[in-house]
């Protein structure tokens, strides 16, 4: 008899209206502790960067950046997945590359890290300084990108003129 009412139970609008509030609450639950848990890791990037800038580009002794305190306090976050800009240094399985607002990223090269110029696959070897590159990759605790993917972009032209505009009006 009791299993009767509570068969009867599971078919009801009740039911059903209390399984779906609970089924989207579990929704919005996973999504806002993904969202935590993204923003967390994206601060703690911002913060090693910091934390991390006078041994990674001998900066100042205690490692205070004048200018950054926006990041330090959460304003603006630095970009921790990646990075665009140019190729400053190159030493051993590292990378360093200027990127936007002239800040300093130390990009780290392994084994798995898939670098590519046009079609080509190439190696860490065959990149130069003043190349520019795209890089996605994995923050690190000591404020470096592990490189999973290099992009080498073509370096763009000098002028924005087309050369045949140049040749008939002798610019």
């Amino acid at each position: 008899m009791q299993e009767n009412k509570i068969f009867k139970f599971m078919k009801s609008k009740t039911a059903v209206t209390v399984i779906a509030a609970l089924f989207i609450l579990a929704v919005l639950i996973v999504t806002f502790n993904l969202g935590v848990f993204i923003g967390y890791k994206k601060a703690r990037f911002s913060y090693a960067w910091g934390e991390n800038y006078h041994m990674n580009f001998a900066g100042p002794k205690g490692g205070f950046l004048k200018g950054f305190e926006r990041d330090l306090l959460g304003r603006d976050f630095i970009e921790s997945h990646g990075v665009f800009g140019s190729i400053i240094e190159i030493k051993d399985s590292e990378l360093i590359i200027k990127g936007k607002d002239n800040i300093e990223k130390i990009v780290v090269v392994n084994n798995q890290t898939d670098i590519r110029r046009f079609h080509d696959n190439i190696e860490l070897k065959n990149l130069s300084i003043d190349e520019m590159v795209v890089v996605i990759g994995e923050p690190n605790d000591e404020g470096k990108i592990e490189a999973k993917f290099i992009r080498v972009m073509p370096q763009p032209p000098s002028s924005r003129l087309p050369l045949t505009f140049k040749i008939k009006h002798g610019k």
